[in-house]
């Protein structure tokens, strides 16, 4: 999807696919979430449309996220931004509650742990991005029952308190809405 105001576009890469995204501002200012893969696609999306991808967001550090981060950062030169202690090539690592600028684009970040020690969500409004803590219909694995109430906790304490029309592009997966997920995903439903 493009317009005057936006470049967007998923890309659902990678040797266990997931979906990438590429966001640019108006002036081609642009920024990859979870390069899972790096196909001649992008490549191509970016040169026709003349984006300078700048940074590289990382919802959390798991190979299916990341496999294509490090062909991405050394052909753009982009600098990448992940949860701490999660990915080895991040130039800045985020804890949840920073603020990320680049060009015109503004996001915010939570912290979502629970499939990850360290997992972060990207707002960018109206777009939500949670990687695999939350699913339309659904939510990422966790490996024991305390991570799996944290992640729960973190959702509904950090991204359902966004506006219920946010839009919600997973890594894997359909794009949903914070309402959707919040009055009908089954994790979600109990206290």
């Amino acid at each position: 999807m493009t317009g005057p105001q936006l470049t967007f576009r998923r890309f659902t890469v990678g040797y266990y696919p997931i979906n990438g995204f590429l966001l640019a501002d108006p002036d081609g200012v642009g920024i990859f979430i979870d390069p899972g893969g790096f196909e001649p696609a992008i490549a191509r999306f970016i040169e026709q449309h003349a984006i300078q991808l700048k940074a590289i967001f990382i919802t959390h550090g798991h190979r299916d996220h990341i496999e294509g981060l490090g062909p991405m950062k050394d052909r753009y030169n982009a600098t990448c931004y992940a949860p701490e202690g999660e990915v080895d090539q991040a130039d800045h690592t985020l804890h949840g509650g920073e603020q990320l600028e680049v060009g015109s684009l503004r996001f915010a970040t939570f912290s979502t742990p629970g499939h990850s020690r360290q997992a972060i969500a990207y707002y960018c409004p109206p777009r939500l991005f949670p990687g695999d803590a939350l699913f339309c219909g659904s939510v990422g694995g966790t490996s024991t029952p305390r991570d799996a109430k944290l992640q729960i906790d973190r959702v509904r304490e950090h991204l359902f308190s966004l506006p219920d029309e946010t839009e919600v592009y997973p890594a894997h997966g359909p794009m949903t809405t914070l309402a959707a997920e919040k009055y009908a995903n089954p994790f979600f439903l109990t206290p």
